[in-house]
């Protein structure tokens, strides 16, 4: 694919006792019925969910290149009304009204049914299982973003739902993003690890890039053209060729063949699936599938994937499933913040979060050695979570030297102990306190109001973005502001009513920076909803900084 171009920390559980009775050791070494059920029921001693060598280079090629073109199929078809609707389309009386591509019947389309359902048939039914392992979960993601749950064929013609999908043009993953689209959407990569392979993270990126399309080209048939070609080719040729319809565009051929081909593709995956018994494929069912009865953990860094497969007495194949997204069998080493893996549900399986740091050292004995300023580093973020309330001066400690032991910006140490400065002496014997309750010290600030919020519609805004950003019901938003439809202009104003919110008033050294860290909000969150046109703020201002 030819591209242009987000979690709260979890709560440790707690450690293990060492009184624990030996039948609660037994519990904790063996798996439930259901976690066995699941561990079957993902087929772990196979290698086919996420091949590391694919055969023939079968599945590292996205369905979206199919072999075939345009030159093709008019042989096969015929050149003449190739693209005209046949009997079985629906009316398209209002193309930016509904919610999907129009199913639009063509003899291009048939082709692609043909070409799935007989030349392809053994390949789209393996597809058609491994999209079924984690559809639940995709279409669940796309609901959250307000966007039509159908957009999960449109991975079907990518990728197949080959986790570790590699095409020629280097697009990685279910959503076959190249890195730069990944890494514009929030996602990782480095030589440890590859967010584009983690189902949930890309399919939370590729929601946020399919939401961006849709509001560019207010269609859906340019907005997966434009998820093939990238947005930027299609804005040109839209503009050059002085038409909006996709459809036109392909006609006069003014698109790559590939593009032409896509809208196509996915609706006759589409119409497949959805008559899965009228063409001879089966749906597989299952009482679990391979994401069900799991749940994120944070976990120390570079730690052996097998050494946790052990706490958890589970495959190690299975953890390797779970989390695609590591390259070299290791959680992490250079990564900031805390890392989340995928682990089978607490009830299930051991704890992780006693570790030792024999366990830690030991597991990576063959990788390269950490650096001097590596090790300081993850001693010290290793050291927050028992980090004292106060430090008491030592001989010859300086505040800088504080800071530096407890990785603490000294700027940030001195405002806690009201120091005039970071330079401010310090003597022995003195308390330092190395923490502070921002959040809390402010929320004091804070007044709590009812009153209806004015919101400016700005340009990309649609009303399930609005809706979700101010946690308020669409047929509210609706009914006050008297909406027969969903459709809402740029610079028209909306009213939010009964939205508990928070107003803050910003003081003197106040920036947007701070003031979103402090109350731990996206700046992008608060330039919403404050409609803020720079992001400035002056002593005095009031702003929106959190809602209930």
């Amino acid at each position: 694919m030819k591209k242009m171009s987000v979690f709260p920390s979890l709560a440790l559980s707690s450690l293990l006792l060492l009184s624990c009775t030996n039948i609660n050791r037994k519990v904790l070494r063996e798996p439930s019925q259901d976690m066995t059920s699941l561990m079957n029921s993902v087929d772990i001693d196979k290698e086919d969910v996420l091949p590391k060598k694919p055969k023939s280079g079968e599945y590292t090629h996205e369905m979206a290149e199919a072999n075939a073109d345009d030159l093709e199929i008019e042989k096969e078809v015929g050149a003449a009304e190739i693209d005209t609707e046949l009997p079985g389309s629906e009316p398209d009386e209002i193309p930016y009204a509904r919610d999907f591509l129009k199913k639009k019947n063509t003899k291009r389309m048939q082709f692609w049914v043909d070409y799935f359902t007989k030349k392809n048939r053994d390949r789209f039914q393996r597809f058609i299982n491994n999209g079924e392992e984690y559809r639940h979960h995709i279409e669940k993601v796309f609901q959250e973003y307000g966007l039509p749950k159908e957009l999960y064929y449109v991975g079907l013609i990518e990728s197949g739902y080959y986790l570790g999908a590699k095409s020629h043009a280097s697009a990685v993953g279910p959503w076959q993003f190249i890195k730069a689209t990944g890494r514009r959407y929030g996602m990782k990569i480095t030589h440890e690890l590859d967010e584009r392979q983690d189902l949930f993270k890309a399919t939370h990126a590729a929601a946020q890039y399919f939401r961006d399309l849709h509001n560019i080209f207010s269609s859906w048939e340019l907005a997966l053209a434009a998820y093939n070609a990238g947005e930027n080719g299609m804005m040109r040729r839209i503009m050059k060729h002085g038409t909006h319809d996709f459809y036109k565009l392909s006609q006069k051929k003014l698109l790559p063949s590939e593009t032409i081909n896509y809208v196509p593709k996915v609706l006759a995956a589409m119409h497949i699936v959805q008559n899965a018994k009228e063409y001879g494929f089966e749906i597989p069912v299952k009482k679990y599938r391979l994401f069900d009865l799991t749940e994120l953990r944070p976990v120390k860094k570079n730690v052996s994937l097998k050494t946790i497969a052990e706490r958890l007495n589970v495959s190690v194949k299975l953890i390797k499933k779970l989390n695609p997204e590591l390259k070299r069998g290791l959680t992490p080493r250079q990564l900031a913040g805390t890392y989340f893996l995928r682990v089978p549900k607490s009830q299930y399986a051991y704890k992780l979060d006693d570790l030792k740091e024999s366990e830690i050292a030991s597991a990576n004995r063959l990788t390269k050695p950490e650096s001097r300023k590596e090790l300081n580093r993850r001693t010290a973020l290793n050291s927050k979570s028992t980090k004292p309330e106060y430090h008491q001066v030592k001989k010859g400690e300086t505040l800088l030297s504080i800071s530096r032991k407890y990785d603490i910006p000294v700027k940030k140490l001195a405002s806690f102990n009201q120091f005039k400065n970071w330079k401010t002496k310090v003597s022995r014997g003195q308390k330092i306190q190395l923490s502070q309750s921002i959040s809390t010290k402010l929320s004091s600030t804070l007044k709590v109001t009812n009153k209806p919020i004015i919101y400016k519609v700005a340009k990309g805004d649609n009303l399930q973005d609005i809706a979700k950003l101010f946690n308020s019901p669409i047929s509210k938003i609706k009914k006050v502001n008297k909406l027969t439809t969903g459709k809402i202009l740029v610079g028209q104003k909306i009213v939010l009513p009964n939205t508990q919110k928070g107003i803050y008033t910003v003081k003197h050294g106040d920036h947007l920076t701070k003031v979103a860290k402090n109350f731990n909000l996206p700046i992008e969150t608060l330039v919403r909803i404050n409609s803020l046109k720079q992001r400035k703020i002056y002593p005095g201002q009031k702003i929106i900084v959190n809602m209930d």
